[in-house]
């Protein structure tokens, strides 16, 4: 474990030069941060007796002394992430590479209760026993909702989707004996794929999920805005006086693209729906998937306009849209009088559990800054 008296600022620069570059030796490490090789060696023997990094092997030799390379440790820590939507559960437990070690998704409708938070504690448990996890690895919990959070993340100050408490971060502390946040379902998920694809470049994230939303990313961090409600795009309107959303106004993003409005044909299945529309053999599907591509393409024309980044499609029904991107290029391309083509919309990474993810990834981050 990571003793207090190991955390000088060379100790946590070696480790973060480590972990971002995969793989370091001594020499790309001191040159790299500006540091003697002697400081280096030091800290690196404190890092390894501190299960942090490893040798793991040799550079090419060009003569002299083999130069050995060094990684981290991808067990050292861990954190569990948690999505939480109006019908399911969602838990993964990854580790310092942000490998999924495990993952669980079951079918529980929310309900503000404590029936309902024991049950994810024992989620929790179960998740930890099954893989042998030390407790004193475990860097903390992350629980994604459909929600908007305040600043301290803590607590909510818009709930919609779900019902719940204000209160309901102290009610959940009673079953929950890890430290544990509370993070928006869209800026979760936008978090997991900014750290994936690991570009460093800022990017758009349209969060297609049973409601939709979004997140801005730059640097690797969130844009959260000044009342923490940046990225809330399933509010835009794209038809006034349209379809009526959940919010209470009319011609909202979410009304026309939310994964419902594909789900809902198929008994709350989208995989069945995806699977129907591949065959052809129902024009009516067809129908409705132009209708959804077509909105979608306003908003994502609109968005480009505002942000002029990449957008990422993600989500539930963006994790289907790799088939159709293509497709789906040509008709934002029709609504942009700047630019032809459509190579900066792509479709996100993480497929599944994007937000539970990011939920997680957020502990991770906190402790890499920390050392």
């Amino acid at each position: 474990m990571t003793g207090e008296k190991y955390k000088t600022r060379d100790f946590g620069n070696i480790f973060r030069d480590i972990y971002l570059k995969k793989q370091r030796s001594r020499q790309q490490i001191a040159s790299e941060l500006g540091i003697s090789l002697p400081t280096v060696t030091n800290n690196l023997d404190l890092l390894a007796k501190s299960g942090l990094v490893y040798k793991s092997g040799v550079c090419q030799s060009t003569g002299g002394r083999k130069a050995y390379t060094y990684q981290c440790v991808p067990d050292a820590r861990f954190a569990i992430g948690i999505d939480i939507t109006k019908r399911h559960l969602s838990l993964v437990l990854i580790n310092m590479h942000l490998d999924i070690i495990s993952q669980k998704r079951i079918r529980c409708v929310f309900s503000d209760s404590g029936e309902y938070f024991e049950s994810v504690k024992a989620e929790i448990e179960e998740i930890l026993n099954a893989n042998k996890i030390d407790r004193r690895k475990l860097l903390g919990v992350g629980i994604s909702m459909p929600v908007i959070i305040d600043r301290d993340q803590k607590s909510i100050s818009y709930a919609t989707v779900i019902n719940l408490s204000g209160d309901i971060y102290q009610r959940m502390s009673a079953y929950i004996k890890y430290p544990f946040l509370l993070f928006n379902d869209a800026n979760s998920a936008g978090l997991a794929e900014s750290w994936i694809s690991d570009s460093g470049e800022s990017m758009t994230y349209l969060f297609l999920g049973n409601s939709v939303g979004g997140a801005r990313i730059a640097d690797g961090q969130i844009i959260t805005g000044e009342n923490w409600r940046a990225g809330e795009f399933g509010h835009m309107c794209i038809i006034p006086e349209g379809e009526q959303c959940y919010c209470g106004q009319k011609g909202c993003l979410d009304a026309y693209c939310s994964a419902t409005v594909l789900s809902d044909f198929t008994n709350e299945n989208l995989d069945i729906f995806f699977e129907e529309l591949k065959k052809g053999n129902n024009p009516g599907y067809r129908r409705i998937f132009d209708h959804y591509l077509d909105h979608l393409a306003i908003a994502v024309k609109n968005l480009r306009m505002c942000y002029d980044s990449d957008i990422v499609l993600g989500g539930a029904v963006g994790a289907y849209l790799a088939d159709y991107i293509d497709e789906f290029r040509r008709k934002v391309e029709s609504l942009n009088p700047f630019e032809q083509g459509g190579d900066y919309i792509r479709v996100c990474h993480y497929r599944k559990e994007a937000a539970a993810v990011g939920a997680a990834i957020y502990f991770i981050n906190e402790f890499i800054e920390s050392l």
